[in-house]
């Protein structure tokens, strides 16, 4: 059963019953987040429950779900690996490798969960912007219960994601112009056609997918929140959701502190980081649009569509928004690869960025615990991966050839 008690806008702080939420609060326009009876969940989900509990996906966490899978989506989703790496200065650094979800994105989780939603209350037709990931992770699970599906997608978007659209069947329609044109579009288009959205932000059921991925770091770390948690932000669904699930542990006694949130973004996608510099100068939580031009695809946005809730989360966190270069992005894909074998893409690799602009400043104490989440599979932009590493070398087929190319090797 599902002990979600109804609705709070992030804006108004107004609640309403599900039964009244379609996406948006009804009063303010503004977005909402689902809550729980967490003294029934905490009688129910204990540690003693997950001991027992064999399904290693997102699904063994559904009394803190809004919606049950009961065998509806066939995919394995979560439970993606959390791999321990060695002290980096004071830090002792941990890897989520959410590449490794369907969709090779994290947006999976997501996904998973507004699928769920859309088909509980009869939805025969879904929609979605996106720059990539968020459109082929629906497409690939849409695929997998037969849900037709339309995605509106910026022209620009690499091209291995506008294949993974079409190789899972959805409709593609490329839009001339950004991501920001993209969401608007589909949000006419959804509500015209009374087609069933699962725009970020907008739609509340993507933020409760992503917060299982902060279930799984903690039961991963034996039921112990990270001092910090790193990952890169765009729209900010992501880091609004990793602090909803935290939060949620934290409410039912299975972690005993909350984790720091380190909100990573390029220098050319910045909203959220104004968004807190301008906080901390006026006492004012207002998004500060911006224009984006990053490589990063997954978080090139220039209004972030759940900025408040994730503005709100870096400052209840006590942690901090961090910049980084395009240039220092490109640079940590090749050292995720070639220091631990992970193969990332830009946005999915900008927590690494982070974490190497973190730990020059100093900002770890001694021993911390920081894990950085790696948001996408690297396949998803191949062509941003060739240029951190250059082109191999072409040598004729002889033994003389290979010998030239060792001595310089050497």
């Amino acid at each position: 059963m599902s002990y979600a008690q109804g609705a709070r806008c992030f804006h108004c702080l107004k609640q309403w019953p599900l039964s009244q939420i379609q996406y948006v609060c009804p009063e303010c326009q503004g977005n909402v987040e689902i809550i729980y009876d967490y003294a029934q969940i905490a009688k129910v989900a204990t540690r003693e429950y997950f001991q027992k509990n064999t399904d290693f996906s997102i699904w063994r966490y559904e009394p803190l779900l809004p919606v049950q899978n009961q065998g509806t989506i066939p995919l394995q989703i979560g439970w993606t690996p959390l791999y321990p790496m060695r002290y980096y200065g004071a830090a002792r650094l941990y890897i989520k490798d959410d590449g490794r979800n369907p969709s090779a994105s994290f947006k999976d989780r997501a996904s998973a969960i507004a699928l769920l939603h859309a088909k509980a209350i009869g939805a025969q037709q879904m929609t979605g912007a996106s720059t990539g990931n968020a459109g082929s992770s629906m497409a690939c699970l849409a695929a997998s219960v037969g849900m037709p599906l339309v995605i509106f997608v910026p022209e620009k978007a690499p091209q291995a994601k506008i294949a993974q659209l079409l190789i899972f069947g959805a409709e593609v329609i490329l839009v001339k112009g950004t991501y920001d044109d993209a969401f608007n579009l589909c949000l006419e288009v959804s509500k015209k056609f009374g087609w069933y959205s699962r725009n970020t932000g907008y739609n509340p059921y993507t933020r409760e997918g992503k917060k299982t991925c902060a279930y799984e770091i903690s039961e991963q770390l034996h039921w112990q929140a990270p001092d910090w948690v790193l990952v890169s932000v765009g729209d900010g669904n992501i880091i609004s959701g990793l602090w909803k699930g935290f939060k949620d542990l934290y409410q039912i006694g299975l972690i005993s502190k909350l984790p720091k949130l380190g909100a990573i973004q390029s220098r050319q996608s910045n909203s959220i980081a104004k968004t807190i510099e301008h906080y901390h100068k006026t006492q004012k939580l207002e998004i500060q649009p911006v224009a984006a031009t990053t490589i990063a695809d997954s978080i090139s946005v220039d209004i972030p569509r759940d900025g408040l809730a994730a503005a709100q989360a870096i400052l209840e966190s006590k942690g901090m928004p961090i910049e980084v270069d395009d240039t220092e992005i490109l640079a940590a894909i090749a050292q995720t690869g070639k220091q631990w074998g992970i193969f990332g893409e830009p946005a999915g690799v900008t927590s690494i960025a982070g974490f190497n602009k973190m730990e020059e400043m100093h900002v770890f104490p001694k021993n911390a615990t920081v894990v950085c989440v790696l948001t996408g599979n690297g396949l998803k932009d191949v062509a941003s991966a060739i240029k951190t590493v250059g082109k191999p070398v072409c040598i004729e087929p002889s033994l003389s050839a290979v010998e030239k190319v060792v001595v310089k090797i050497k």
